[in-house]
Order: C-alpha cells, then structure tokens, then sequence
C-alpha cells in the first residue's frame, strides 16, 4: 500500500461525512448508533446540527420525550480542541513528517501557539503509548548499553554544557528498544531504582566506568566497562557504547534548537523513542502514529462508562432515600404518639 501524501490528506478532508467515514474506520471517533443510555427507549442517530456542534452534525436520541445529545467527537482526540477535524490530521500529518511550525502556520492559517499546543498533545500520545507498553530491555543473551549525557545550552554558546540537565539512558543493541529520563543525580540509588525497572535481571549491561555502575553485578547483570579516557574499545572484552553515543547525538539534534524547557524534554525524550521505535520503519509512519493514537483514546467506551455513571448515580440514590425511609421510621417509633401523624419531612 503506498504512502499516503499530503494530496490524499487533502482529498480525504474536502468532504466532512468522508472524512467522518474514513476517521471512524480508523478508530478516531465512536459509532454511537445504538441504544440510549439515558431513556432505553429511542436510539442515537446521527444528525445533522449546527446550533449545538462545531462540527454541524451530532448523535441525538430518537425519543423525542429524551432528545439528549452526544458529540461525535466523544472521548476522541479531537474532543477538546478548538480545531477543525480536517486541520487536526493535516496538522498531525504535518507533525509526523516534521515540517517547520512556520510552514504549518501559513498552510493552516493558525497561530504557532496553536501549533506548538498541538505538537505538546500528540507527544503526550507518545509518553501514553510507551508507559502502557511498559516495555523492559535486554534478558539473558541481550546487551543493552547505558549512558548519562548532558542536555542544555553551552555558556555563551561555546564550550562544555553547563546549564540544563542530566539524562539517563539505555539501548538494546539489535533492536530500537531504548529509554531516557532526566535524573536530578547521578548517584547509585537513582541510577539502580532506573534501572532495574527498565532492564531485566541476566542481561550484558555495557558502560563507562562511572563509579555509580560499581554494584550491577550484585543485581543479577553481567557488566562490562569501557574506559573512555583510555579507548573507545576495550580491548579485552571487545565492549564499547558507540550505540548510545550515537543515540545521544541524534536525540540532541531531534530537539528544537531554541526555546525547549527543561520539564519538556521528557516529551521530546518519548517522542523520539516513538518514532525510532514504530514510526521510522513502518509502511506508513502517519498511519502508524494514527493507529497508536486509536490504542490511547477509545471513543466506543464512552456509552459504557456513562451507563455506569448513571447506574452508580441512580444506585446512590435508591441508597439515600432507603436510608432516609429507616430514618423516617426509627423516628416515628419513638416519637410521642399524640404527634405521630405529623408529616416529618412537610
């Protein structure tokens, strides 16, 4: 199947109930044409509506006594953006072929603040799909390299990186399994607790020979160290991290050149571990970014979960009245019988 291009984009977009078709078939939207979780009685059908939705078309119950309506952005990813459906997956296709936030400003007649929001949301979808995978490196036979590295600005732009942050990390070797995070330290204890929780006991961990690394033989790894004072290569164990210094350089050149906050970076971080993971290898990495998004929002559960709410609601409530007929009877038997007949609650 060939690359979708931005003419496909554009052709997919021109037409809105198209557009509906082809995002729901994606899992961008729900179908929500079935019962009505409000009534029971009237079914929702899909309408066309412009005095209550951006988008001119709604799901509105049959029952004309019910009448409640559901946007068809519910529980989707466009729910709560001011954009157009058509602009959000342009801009996202803009998105996950990098180009300038300038040139998505002019093709989209939006403002960059609307653009950089925008980007910030889809690499949340990129920090959801890698926590939920909770994917772990290496086991016994794998090698997986660790490394810290500074990310800042150079003083003056010059010299070594003085101001920003350290950020740990690690790579398999054959495959693109990698993490980063940002460490406020670099000592045992927080280098340990991460990794542990990213890379699994019987593994070849290869590193420098920061001391912090001392104890992984005592935690189930097999460790190896390179001496970068001395060579790049050590030459009785073969072991060296060419592999996570080159990663180190493409993730720094990933990054915007100017204006990246520091509590950002792990946006970025998990970006990058995205794109080098599912995206840049894949038939199609629009497609693909499309797809993960699918697995983060499911719009389809949107009735069931307020289905639940209203019988947890309409539940509560045939607790409280129970409990207030208990109340009302407990004070009946011991009132004083001239005043029996008084209505309590009048």
């Amino acid at each position: 199947m060939p690359k979708l291009k931005y003419d496909d984009i554009y052709r997919i977009t021109v037409d809105f109930i198209g557009l509906l078709s082809w995002i729901g078939e994606h899992g961008l939207i729900g179908d929500f044409g079935k019962a009505c979780i409000y009534c029971e009685e009237g079914r929702f059908s899909f309408k066309k509506d412009s005095s209550w939705s951006k988008d001119g078309h709604l799901w509105r119950c049959t029952n004309k006594s019910c009448g409640k309506k559901i946007s068809i952005r519910a529980g989707s990813w466009f729910e709560n953006s001011h954009l157009s459906i058509a602009n959000i997956l342009k801009l996202t296709y803009y998105w996950v072929y990098k180009l300038p936030s300038s040139y998505i400003e002019i093709q989209l007649d939006v403002s960059n603040k609307t653009v950089v929001d925008w980007c910030n949301f889809a690499r949340e979808v990129c920090r959801e799909v890698i926590l939920r995978q909770n994917d772990t490196l290496g086991g016994p036979g794998k090698v997986v390299e660790i490394d810290e590295s500074k990310f800042g600005k150079r003083k003056y732009h010059r010299g070594r990186r003085v101001d920003g942050c350290w950020v740990f990390g690690g790579i398999e070797r054959d495959t693109n399994k990698c993490f980063f995070e940002i460490v406020e330290d670099r000592t045992t204890d927080t280098l340990l607790e991460i990794i542990k929780r990213n890379i699994k006991p019987g593994t070849t961990i290869i590193s420098d020979c920061w001391k912090a690394y001392a104890c992984l033989k005592d935690h189930g790894y097999t460790h190896l160290t390179v001496n970068h004072s001395k060579e790049f290569v050590n030459p009785e164990t073969g072991a060296c991290t060419n592999k996570i210094e080159s990663t180190w350089h493409a993730l720094k050149l990933s990054l915007p050149r100017s204006g990246t906050q520091k509590q950002l970076y792990d946006s970025y971080f998990f970006e990058y571990v995205v794109r080098k993971k599912f995206l840049n290898d894949s038939e199609d990495a629009f497609l693909e970014f499309i797809r993960l998004v699918s697995t983060i929002y499911n719009p389809n559960s949107v009735l069931i979960k307020k289905r639940q709410e209203l019988l947890a609601a309409n539940s509560k409530k045939t607790d409280e009245h129970q409990d207030m007929d208990f109340v009302v009877d407990e004070d009946k038997e011991n009132s004083n019988p001239n005043t029996s007949g008084i209505d309590l609650f009048d």
